[in-house]
């Protein structure tokens, strides 16, 4: 019995070996499918990916990669509770390996936070940002723009908790971060300027969200076009400050404005 054991595990290594081969085919492919936006192929080929992974057990690094792509996909395709599940899977095989320090993990809890703010499950989302950011702060570079990412969705989730000074600290970290790597121009940056002008109003600091406001509609024309609804919303927030302000003629020009792209946008 003893020498029998040996032999057949020598036997299932070919075996094995050829399953991760399979498995890495079909990964690939589901990333490729997954980058041409064709959703339904893609979730299709995981599935294939995802029965390969588990024959080397439930909680192998390999299913928690394919179920993190797949969740990535599903959340492309707007399924959002499949993809939610899907992450928290990974999240929770990379827990226990390569551990809840690993950078496995923290990038499985920035797709799973995505797709929560996504849901509107803003509380959650935050529990995944408090737990990824140590660890991208510890192992990625101080200007990376993953690490930028996550700042701004969390100064986002602040936001939406009405935890406007929280907010501000993340979102201005973020756009420093953005600043640094010349990215001022993006629609990243316009987005995060466009929530820190928020935030100040929040905050009654009525100045500054004045200023973030009229440099969140002049990246957002730059990154995204005259005719995005990004700049419409700016535009929109920026006429409502204004007219708490008692600047009555500029709010309605921006609201002319906005107006304009609303109609344009509703012709396509």
């Amino acid at each position: 019995m003893t020498r029998v054991l040996p032999m057949l595990v020598l036997a299932a290594l070919p075996l094995l070996a050829t399953t991760d081969e399979d498995w890495r085919a079909l990964y690939y492919k589901g990333q490729q499918l997954a980058v041409e936006k064709s959703f339904a192929r893609a979730e299709s080929v995981y599935a294939e990916a995802l029965n390969k992974a588990e024959l080397f057990g439930k909680d192998d690094v390999r299913v928690a990669s394919t179920e993190q792509a797949l969740g990535e996909t599903l959340r492309g395709d707007k399924k959002l509770s499949d993809a939610e599940a899907a992450l928290q899977r990974a999240v929770n095989i990379y827990a226990v390996t390569p551990g809840d320090s690993s950078i496995e993990f923290a990038e499985a809890q920035f797709d799973l936070a995505g797709v929560l703010m996504d849901e509107g499950k803003y509380q959650s989302a935050l529990q995944s940002l408090n737990l990824l950011l140590p660890i991208f702060d510890k192992n990625l570079d101080p200007r990376d723009s993953k690490l930028a990412a996550g700042l701004c969705m969390q100064g986002d989730t602040y936001r939406m908790l009405k935890r406007y000074a929280s907010a501000e600290t993340s979102l201005k970290r973020c756009a420093d971060i953005l600043t640094e790597n010349g990215a001022i121009g993006t629609a990243s940056f316009g987005e995060a300027t466009n929530s820190l002008a928020i935030v100040y109003q929040r905050l009654g600091q009525t100045a500054d969200a004045d200023r973030y406001f009229t440099f969140a509609a002049k990246i957002r024309e730059q990154a995204l076009g005259i005719g995005s609804p990004e700049l419409a919303d700016t535009l929109e927030a920026h006429a409502a400050l204004l007219h708490q302000m008692g600047r009555d003629a500029e709010a309605k020009q921006k609201e002319k404005m906005a107006a304009a792209i609303r109609a344009h946008s509703a012709k396509k």
